[in-house]
């Protein structure tokens, strides 16, 4: 009887240590993070790789943060994203802003610093991030134009047309691809800006091919990109193509299926055949991306009183080492082939 005794004691006693540890954790105050991404309109494709990756993070790391992520639909469109944002400050009381692009970012840089709450952004435009409470999260540009170039160069191309929409990251391309193409022994032999919102592209495209490139870079997002690369291989069938990002944003891969292109895509086998069990498809760019801005964050609210250099160069990111350039986070970006 004494031992049966012994025995429910220990057994009450497990169950109270689990009890209270449970409770502990749900005792801790949640972090409310704001989140601003199209997740309707004519980008819905893109928020939803976005979405996807925000949310496979309690998936994957489990962190040990008790937090909430509350969304926004901006449609992409900076009226909405300053409602959206007005609204997370004021209403929901966020303790952190995350969004997923340039625009947006933009908009919501102002009333973060207002509110004194942090905001990290994906974006190659760093304008935005010169302010206290604002970061931005992106490889820097001109690691990008020579990341691409170095493999065009180890893939024998000497020639190359650059076609790129006239907007803020595609102007950045243009200016750092022609700028290092020569260090490349690569020669531009076509250099042109188109403005965004046409539907032929029929005339610029006849005079690049005319130039004889080896390979054509295109840089726009949707839908000039799947407008100028369908309309590129009615003229030249048999055209190179490649782009930075844009042929892994796009809703039809199958367009671009076998050409390279630059991508953040993370090379952690691990985490890419967890993503695949868990959605049943390869990541994707904004999935990965939004994955490594928010496990970055939690990182940096759970650590709040540790200087931020330091906590970038402890972090275990998904893309490898991290590196902080005033207030922009900066890794390198890869060359993947779409399968």
């Amino acid at each position: 009887m004494k031992k049966f005794a012994l025995v429910l004691c220990m057994f009450l006693a497990l169950v109270a240590c689990k009890d209270q540890k449970e409770t502990a954790t749900k005792e801790k105050p949640v972090v409310k993070i704001g989140v601003i991404l199209p997740l309707t309109g004519a980008n819905t494709y893109m928020g939803s790789q976005m979405r996807e990756g925000y949310e496979f993070v309690k998936e994957y790391e489990k962190p040990d943060i008790n937090y909430e992520l509350i969304y926004f639909d901006d449609q992409q469109q900076p009226a909405k994203a300053a409602i959206g944002a007005k609204k997370l400050i004021e209403v929901d009381k966020v303790d952190a802003l995350l969004t997923g692009t340039s625009q947006t970012a933009a908009v919501v840089a102002d009333m973060a610093e207002s509110a004194k709450i942090i905001h990290l952004g994906i974006s190659s435009d760093t304008r935005f991030a010169q302010k206290n409470y604002n970061y931005t999260m992106a490889p820097d540009v001109a690691d990008e134009a020579a990341v691409i170039l170095k493999y065009m160069q180890e893939q024998g191309y000497r020639n190359l047309a650059l076609i790129s929409s006239n907007e803020m990251y595609a102007n950045l391309v243009q200016e750092n691809v022609s700028k290092y193409a020569p260090e490349y022994d690569i020669a531009l032999t076509f250099n042109e800006k188109f403005t965004p919102g046409s539907t032929d592209y029929r005339i610029l495209l006849h005079k690049a091919a005319q130039t004889n490139p080896d390979i054509f870079l295109l840089q726009a997002w949707m839908p000039e990109i799947d407008i100028l690369t369908r309309q590129l291989l009615e003229i030249a069938p048999d055209a190179k193509i490649t782009s930075l990002y844009a042929f892994f944003i796009s809703p039809t891969p199958e367009l671009y299926k076998g050409r390279f292109c630059l991508n953040v895509g993370s090379e952690n086998e691990t985490f890419k055949k967890a993503f695949y069990e868990k959605y049943g498809k390869h990541i994707e760019q904004m999935s990965s991306t939004t994955y490594a801005q928010l496990s970055l964050m939690l990182d940096i609210l759970k650590n709040k009183n540790t200087d931020l250099s330091q906590i970038i160069k402890q972090h275990d990111s998904i893309f490898g080492k991290l590196t902080l350039d005033g207030h922009a986070i900066r890794y390198l970006p890869i060359v993947e082939t779409l399968e």
